[in-house]
């Protein structure tokens, strides 16, 4: 959560979320981290496309910061390791969502208020920081509020679906801020980082709907299969 707040100092609105088609070949290293089942042969091919894209997206960018960049790797792998361990915390082990919050809440405040009272307060005490939340408490306020209703969607989400149906619903809310980054603010949108992420969002859609329909997989892996070895003879 530091990170992925942290990247914003840094990296544009549409350019963060062009990066977030990335987080599948992210998960697909923790799951192996953390000894899940391996992943099927196209859903590998998928994976290396996003990969792709994501490496065209970087080049096409006017205005990336390699800080920025690595804050952005960061969150990536820190949300793939919350996605994985909180969906077998919620189904696996059968917690619900209110065990969850009690379980997961003091171990994350705990890491942004240290975060914090090492890189931030500091300098929000020497600039006069305080005056603005005190000037703005609803603001502040209202941010606090929406961020507990969306880690108890996030949460509820994934006990009664998966982690991959929320990376969809990522993705979309990553298209429409993308748009919403050039239309709003501005944002320069190269040819190149546009055709890398339509490649990443071909990568991510044909990823997704191999982990959707794996017996449909199969059966093509068994077709081209047999296409390879009669070609052969």
């Amino acid at each position: 959560l530091a990170c992925g707040n942290a990247v914003y100092l840094f990296l544009g609105l549409g350019f963060i979320q062009m990066l977030k088609a990335f987080t599948p070949a992210v998960v697909l290293i923790v799951m192996v981290l953390v000894g899940a089942p391996s992943v099927s042969k196209p859903a590998l091919l998928f994976i290396l496309l996003i990969v792709a894209g994501t490496v065209l997206e970087v080049q096409g960018e006017l205005n990336m910061t390699i800080g920025g960049l690595a804050l952005m790797m960061a969150a990536e792998f820190c949300e793939a390791f919350s996605l994985v361990l909180t969906q077998r915390l919620l189904q696996d082990l059968k917690f619900s969502i209110i065990e969850g919050f009690y379980v997961l809440g003091p171990v994350s405040a705990f890491c942004l208020v240290l975060a914090a009272a090492v890189l931030e307060w500091p300098r929000l005490l020497t600039n006069g920081g305080l005056l603005i939340v005190a000037n703005s408490p609803l603001y502040f306020i209202a941010a606090a509020t929406m961020g507990l209703v969306v880690n108890f969607v996030s949460f509820s989400l994934i006990q009664v679906t998966s982690t991959l149906f929320c990376k969809i619903l990522n993705a979309i809310r990553g298209i429409m801020l993308v748009i919403y980054g050039v239309i709003v603010y501005g944002e320069e949108c190269t040819t190149l980082k546009l055709v890398g992420y339509s490649i990443a969002l071909f990568g991510f859609a044909g990823y997704n709907y191999v982990q959707m329909f794996p017996k449909e997989v199969v059966e093509w892996e068994r077709r081209l299969s047999l296409l390879f070895s009669s070609s052969q003879r």
